[in-house]
């Protein structure tokens, strides 16, 4: 077995980057599915009183909007599964009654609730975390 004083200065250099890339390669622990971007941005529309959000879903692990602003009072979001992959469901984290149960591919539901002190509050699939499948609800004040 060659030690490094046989390899020599380019033996060293090269066994030197293997070891980086595979030391990289390591610490990558995240999917190419959960680096894809969180996209867009809505503010709710008031209808009959309720403020109103239609949020897609998909394959992707992804909400979109992922980003939504509504005011202190009562808020509709509504889950729309436009894709063909697992089933997704929508949770306000610490607020466990601000919640849309599993919707299949094809499926839409809807949760209606008072939305909470002005500030900015993070939804999840529950059973996507780990896959970033998250999103932010920004709580303005009236």
């Amino acid at each position: 077995m060659l030690g490094p004083a046989r390899l020599g200065a380019r033996g060293s250099r090269v066994a030197a980057l293997l070891m980086v890339l595979t030391l990289l390669a390591g610490c990558q622990t995240k999917s190419a599915i959960e680096q894809g971007p969180h996209t867009g941005s809505t503010t709710a529309a008031v209808t009959a009183g309720v403020q109103e959000v239609v949020i897609t879903t998909d394959e992707d692990y992804r909400f979109t909007p992922s980003t939504i602003t509504v005011h202190r009072g009562k808020v509709r979001i509504t889950l729309k599964h436009v894709g063909t992959g697992a089933p997704h469901d929508w949770s306000l984290q610490d607020f466990p009654a601000d919640y849309v149960p599993l919707v299949s591919a094809g499926q839409t539901k809807s949760v209606e609730f008072t939305a909470p002190e002005p500030g900015a509050y993070k939804f999840v699939c529950t059973i996507h975390i780990k896959q970033g499948q998250t999103g932010t609800l920004i709580v303005l004040p009236n």
